[in-house]
């Protein structure tokens, strides 16, 4: 519902000419490659995918805002054992989220109105943080190193909450008839291990996830 009120908005907007702003309107995939940054985890970097809704913010003939729904999918790998004497095995989790990136795009380079080079930086904000284990048959494993189980990372289940996260995200982006490729690294400003339920005498649990994303993105309007 957010997603088709966010579009219906945007939409009405622009091709109204009676708006508050002048933007356009799209839609966009992408791949991620997701890497964990808790202490208390041994992790693997993992791939993934976004979809979502892109709205945009025309400011002048160089500067556009771009405001982002997409839902993104991580496939974890993290570090585990049957019990603490078996050998170490990746066990796979699924990370799903909702973000909501707000990207301020400065175009660099026009080569004939046609092709546009920019590059881009903001905060993207992320809605929920569930680490789902994929093979319900090892719920009772214990992950490296401090033999934490799979359902302590269910942090919003666990706390019945939907938890809020932030990333500071830039990269560069190139435009060519309405499609739109960019690259960018989101790196994490809040701590998302702040809720899990789980205590440690030697350490402080704690980390800040970043990642890698490269996006396509179709436009319904030219940029100039």
């Amino acid at each position: 519902m957010l997603l088709l009120s966010f579009s219906n908005v945007n939409s009405q907007t622009y091709y109204s000419g009676k708006g508050l702003f002048e933007g356009r309107f799209g839609v966009t995939v992408g791949a991620t490659n997701y890497s964990p940054g808790a202490n208390f985890l041994f992790s693997k970097s993992a791939p993934g995918y976004k979809v979502g809704f892109i709205g945009t913010v025309i400011i002048s003939e160089k500067f556009e805002v771009f405001v982002e729904i997409n839902y993104a999918r991580h496939f974890m790998k993290f570090i585990g054992r049957e019990d603490q004497l078996a050998t170490p095995e990746d066990i796979k989790f699924n990370l799903e989220t909702i973000n909501v990136p707000f990207i301020l795009d400065y175009t660099v380079l026009n080569l004939d109105d046609e092709w546009f080079f920019g590059i881009n930086a903001g905060p993207s904000l992320s809605f929920l943080y569930d680490y789902n284990l994929v093979d319900e048959a090892k719920s009772d494993y214990v992950l490296d190193p401090l033999y934490s189980t799979p359902s302590d990372l269910e942090f919003d289940s666990n706390k019945e909450e939907i938890s809020f996260n932030a990333f500071i995200a830039f990269g560069v982006s190139v435009e060519y008839n309405r499609f739109m490729a960019t690259f960018k690294y989101n790196k994490g400003i809040t701590d998302p291990y702040r809720n899990i339920n789980l205590y440690s005498p030697v350490m402080e649990l704690k980390g800040k996830d970043n990642y890698f994303e490269f996006s396509l993105v179709y436009l319904f309007e030219d940029k100039l």
